[in-house]
């Protein structure tokens, strides 16, 4: 057989043949990885979930939702919520105007810390401090038509117009519904203000101005550190009508003591020129910051240059209270009158220190402290002046109980007295010998040749009745008193200290109802 001749069957002579297309053959799955990948998937899951849950039982347990966390939060929670009740009952109490339990006398006053601070001329202490110091006028009616009263300094230590100055300058107002009003430097009429609150133990007050928000304040210095020699500027309303008045000084003494209205003040004192109307204006220190509140002068005929400022640190915390509270809080109280005495000034009396007064239901009531008890010693402390009597209360805190120990009747009596917060008893009733609105001669020196120097009007029947009542020897004080009295007045009339001191006996007159 010819191979060459062979044809595949595939093929023929001159025609295509059709082929049929070849089916490949399917390729198996591999079923052996699904069960593992939905196990993966699972536990992937599962893991997502239990991370979000233990993520939100952390952010729960951190944040006290639940947990012993969870109950201290809510207790304190209960505590915070009668806190902001009680405190929103004590706003309540405040003029809403006027008063803000939240000012922080740092922030708005801008205090200067420690750093670099660079001294000023007395140009620049004035351009700085002068458009933040302003004049106060009371108003009252006459004849129908609004008259200045009286007038005195201030300076404003917040942008919101909170402005500091005396007690003296503004403690009419209340009394006799008087209005005020404060003269702003580049302001051509004068705003209307309110009297936040007032103390007159440091003669600080504080008044809201009741139009605009944007003033400028003063900033506050540390009187602390002032020493005698250096420069002060005082600035104010001299006169009541030459505002922005500047006049110049020094430092002449620290911690000089001043009487105002019973109360005895720690002041600086300076010889830059306090004229009337300067009160509760600023004393500036060298570097253009408010270290004192002028609130006194000395005039007598044989001195000059004595000016008086209470030194700003030492009522900061005043300042602040009253803008927070409308009074001072949490200031000691013993709530009694005393008086000091000389020895054999009246009918052969003691000397000692002697209760004239006390507040009814104040802590020398609930004592049982007497009117014409002389107090021997406080808290250990034996009590010659009322000085002392200031330094015991000073050197304790509202709660305290101290010892005293009086004479009465020629017996010592030993009592416990609790300290009070002074706020507790704002105008409150006081209890005398049935002479309120007198007091015993307090030898003011006037000289007038009797001896008698009596600006209370008490006669001979007067003083006789206290000591009969309260020490038991009219009789023979009487001619002690009479010869004193006459004979010292006739010999130093021309001597107004010494003969009112000598004529009536030197009774040291102190308030102690802060």
């Amino acid at each position: 057989m010819d191979n060459n001749n062979y044809t595949s069957p595939n093929q023929s002579d001159g025609m295509d043949m059709y082929t049929p297309p070849v089916k490949q053959p399917k390729q198996k799955k591999n079923k052996a990885l699904i069960p593992v990948v939905i196990i993966l998937s699972v536990f992937l899951v599962v893991a997502v979930i239990f991370a979000g849950i233990q993520s939100v039982y952390i952010f729960r347990l951190n944040t006290g939702k639940i947990g012993n966390k969870a109950q201290t939060t809510e207790q304190t929670s209960k505590a915070s919520d009668k806190a902001k009740e009680s405190e929103k009952e004590d706003t309540a109490k405040l003029d809403s105007k006027t008063a803000d339990p939240w000012f922080s006398i740092d922030d708005a006053a801008s205090v200067n810390k420690e750093g670099g601070k660079t001294r000023l001329s007395t140009v620049d202490i004035a351009n700085k401090v002068s458009p933040s110091t302003v004049s106060i006028y009371i108003k009252g009616d006459y004849n129908k038509k609004s008259v200045t009263i009286s007038s005195g300094s201030g300076f404003i230590i917040s942008k919101d117009g909170y402005v500091v100055t005396n007690a003296h300058v503004v403690d009419a107002v209340k009394e006799n519904g008087y209005d005020v009003e404060v003269g702003i430097p580049g302001m051509d009429e004068n705003v209307p203000a309110k009297i936040v609150g007032m103390d007159k133990q440091t003669d600080i007050a504080v008044v809201k101005l009741l139009k605009g928000d944007n003033y400028t304040p003063v900033t506050l210095g540390d009187s602390d550190k002032l020493t005698p020699g250096e420069l002060v500027v005082a600035i104010g309303n001299a006169l009541g009508t030459l505002d922005g008045t500047v006049t110049v000084g020094v430092i002449s003494a620290v911690n000089r003591e001043i009487s105002n209205e019973g109360y005895t003040l720690k002041v600086l004192q300076t010889d830059a020129s306090i004229n009337e109307g300067n009160s509760g204006g600023p004393l500036i220190n060298s570097y253009g910051e408010v270290i004192g509140v002028t609130n006194a002068k000395m005039v007598t005929q044989s001195s000059e240059g004595l000016g008086f400022a209470i030194p700003i640190s030492k009522v900061r915390t005043v300042i602040e209270s009253l803008i927070n509270n409308g009074v001072v809080k949490d200031r000691p109280y013993l709530g009694i009158t005393v008086q000091s005495q000389e020895a054999d000034a009246y009918f052969g009396s003691v000397d000692g220190v002697y209760v004239r007064a006390y507040t009814k239901n104040g802590p020398g009531d609930e004592a049982g402290i007497q009117i014409g008890d002389r107090i021997v010693s406080m808290d250990g402390v034996a009590i010659k002046q009322s000085n002392d009597i200031i330094d015991v209360r000073d050197s304790h805190k509202v709660g305290d109980v101290i010892k005293v120990v009086v004479e009465r009747d020629g017996k010592e009596v030993e009592l416990d007295l609790k300290i009070a917060d002074s706020a507790d008893f704002i105008d409150s009733e006081t209890v005398s010998d049935g002479k309120s609105d007198q007091q015993l001669p307090n030898g003011n020196g006037n000289g007038n040749g009797n001896g008698n120097n009596n600006p209370y009007n008490w006669d001979e029947d007067d003083i006789r009745d206290f000591f009969d009542r309260y020490r038991g020897n009219g009789d023979n004080g009487n001619n002690n008193g009479n010869n004193n009295g006459n004979n010292n007045g006739n010999d130093n009339n021309n001597n107004d200290d010494n003969s009112g001191n000598k004529g009536n006996g030197t009774f040291d007159y102190w308030d102690f109802f802060q």
